[in-house]
């Protein structure tokens, strides 16, 4: 009898190994987030960054011509996602041939597998095995040009200590020149122009937080130069945004001065958790 269990702990020990390290790494890879068949996988998420002047409920995407994601909104990391997004609280990647592949965000037919509006449609090039993020913007200025960019970021995950987390900005917003952003009160960094990546930089948690008072710390973005107690551009207070060890992108989206589905934003996809 002793034998027989044994033999059975064998595959679960290996599985338990293998979920372990894929968990450690900050790379979920469940099944339905798996894609492509090359034996060497690149990984990435895509960020619908998106601040169009209809909340889409329905947008799909494609990678290589296949459909891999469920509907989606704007606002939304997939797959995962973040804080202050439409997404999960997990930091999932979609397994993706290394190279040149094929984007596109699309609205179907309803009812078919048809696209009926592609709201982008690019290329991006993964050249490692290493985890990416592709922040996909708009700057549509009418109903007939359409300029979505993209920024395409290499997350950097390895371990931190304990008491430590990691941030990399990402500036979304395509009517301002620049902004800043502060963490409670204190400026982190300065006049990051649109589509322009921070370094990474890491924050110390808990009491040892800048600016600490209280376990909700309060994010914001400024317009470049504006003085720390001008009206903010966005912001997003939470007690979630500082966690020891965690890996996030803090990015602004949105319009500066706009309502509703364009209103600004700052929002956080998480990269590795804990």
């Amino acid at each position: 009898m002793k034998k027989s269990n044994f033999k059975y702990l064998i595959p679960f020990a290996a599985f338990f190994l293998l979920y372990a390290c894929s968990k450690r790494d900050g790379i979920t890879n469940q099944t339905y987030d798996a894609y492509g068949s090359s034996s060497t996988q690149g990984q990435l998420k895509i960020n619908l960054a998106f601040a169009y002047t209809v909340d889409y409920a329905t947008i799909l995407i494609r990678l290589n011509g296949q459909i891999v994601s469920n509907s989606l909104q704007t606002r939304t990391p997939f797959p995962g996602g973040g804080y202050n997004t439409r997404g999960s609280n997990f930091a999932l990647y979609l397994n993706v041939p290394q190279g040149s592949n094929t984007v596109a965000v699309v609205l179907p037919k309803v009812g078919t597998s048809t696209d009926s509006v592609v709201l982008y449609s690019g290329s991006v090039t993964i050249p490692d095995s290493g985890p990416y993020t592709l922040h996909i913007c708009d700057t549509i200025v009418s109903s007939t040009v359409n300029n979505t960019k993209t920024v395409l970021v290499k997350n950097q995950i390895q371990d931190l200590d304990t008491g430590f987390c990691r941030f990399r900005f990402v500036n979304l917003v395509p009517n301002i020149a620049a902004v800043d952003l502060y963490l409670n009160g204190i400026l982190m960094k300065s006049n990051i122009a649109y589509l322009a990546t921070t370094d990474t930089f890491s924050v110390r948690t808990g009491v040892n937080a800048p600016g600490y008072s209280s376990t909700t710390t309060t994010w914001a973005v400024r317009p470049a130069g504006a003085l720390a107690t001008a009206t903010a551009l966005a912001s997003y207070a939470s007690s979630s945004t500082l966690q020891s060890q965690t890996v996030m992108t803090i990015y602004s989206m949105g319009y500066s001065g706009s309502t509703g589905t364009r209103l600004p934003f700052l929002s956080f996809t998480l990269d590795k958790n804990k």
